[in-house]
Parts: C-alpha cells; sequence; structure tokens
C-alpha cells in the first residue's frame, strides 16, 4: 500500500512539473538577481542526483558545483534566465519541493525530464546544467579519484595501455 502512495505521489509531482511549463510564464516576471533560497536548494538537489556522492569522491555539491553554476549564471542572462525557469518547475509541484522529495523520486523527475521533447524548458534545462555540472565537477582533480587518469589527457594525449 505504502508503495502505490509514492508512486502516486511521483505521478502528482510528475504531472505538475509539466504542467508548470504549459503555463505562460513570462521571462520579464522571474527575478534575475542573486538566486533565492528556494533557488539555490532546488539546484542543489537536481545537481546531487545527476552527480551523486560515491565511495571515492564527493556529490556534485560537496565539489561546490552548484555554486559554480550560480557564479556562471552571473555572466548569462539567458542561463540565469534557464535556471530561474527549471528551479521553478523543479518547485512547482502538488505538494513537496523537489529538495523534499525522497532520492527516488527525485532520481524519477529527473529521468522524465531526460527523455521530455527538447523543445520545452525541462529538457533543455536538464541537458545544460547537466554539462555544465559534469565539466565542472571533472575539472576538480579530487574527483578523479578511482578513475584510471591522474592527469589531464590533453595536452599529451591518452598513454598507451602497455605504459
Amino acid at each position: 500500500m505504502k508503495l502505490n502512495i509514492q508512486r502516486r505521489q511521483l505521478l502528482k509531482t510528475v504531472g505538475a512539473f509539466f504542467m508548470a511549463y504549459g503555463l505562460d510564464i513570462h521571462a520579464e516576471n522571474l527575478s534575475l538577481s542573486a538566486p533565492s533560497k528556494s533557488e539555490t536548494e532546488m539546484l542543489s538537489a537536481f545537481v546531487d542526483v545527476l552527480i551523486p556522492r560515491d565511495q571515492y569522491t564527493g556529490s556534485a555539491t560537496d565539489c561546490q558545483v552548484d555554486k559554480q553554476i550560480w557564479s556562471l549564471a552571473e555572466s548569462s542572462e539567458n542561463f540565469r534566465r534557464l535556471l530561474a525557469l527549471g528551479c521553478e518547475g523543479l518547485n512547482a509541484t502538488d505538494g513537496p519541493s523537489f529538495s523534499e522529495l525522497s532520492y527516488q523520486q527525485q532520481y524519477k523527475l529527473v529521468s522524465w525530464m531526460a527523455e521530455s521533447d527538447w523543445n520545452h524548458v525541462p529538457r533543455r534545462f536538464y541537458e545544460i546544467v547537466r554539462q555544465t555540472a559534469l565539466s565542472l565537477y571533472y575539472a576538480q582533480p579530487e574527483t578523479w579519484q578511482g578513475l584510471s587518469i591522474s592527469v589531464p589527457p590533453q595536452p599529451n594525449g591518452y598513454p598507451p595501455p602497455w605504459n
């Protein structure tokens, strides 16, 4: 019975998220100033779903990726607008906010975003934030633990496998 309630809550959450992007949200109504507490919580939870903590390295927020993304947004109005729309959508659920959902519910919602239509905000938010987060995360040498590299492959390229 508990599983059905969680499933129902997830369906309501995904439905509300989808409906939020069907609404006529005008960019001029979005705040492009410093991120709100709600926005920072949404983005932190989102990037931690994309890059969770494992046995070797910390999560995206452990490595300050969320803060670096907000810093990048200061120099790009379009990127800041995308973050505002994406965070607003993550928070436009009929129930708890995205950051308060269980990891499994967050993961299912992010998986849905990854499969949604590219021409809508959820997919664009997912793709652009994902690429940015991965680039910022793996630019830090401390995140290479557990990988078979110890230095960046450029400018020398990957060493031959027999070395």
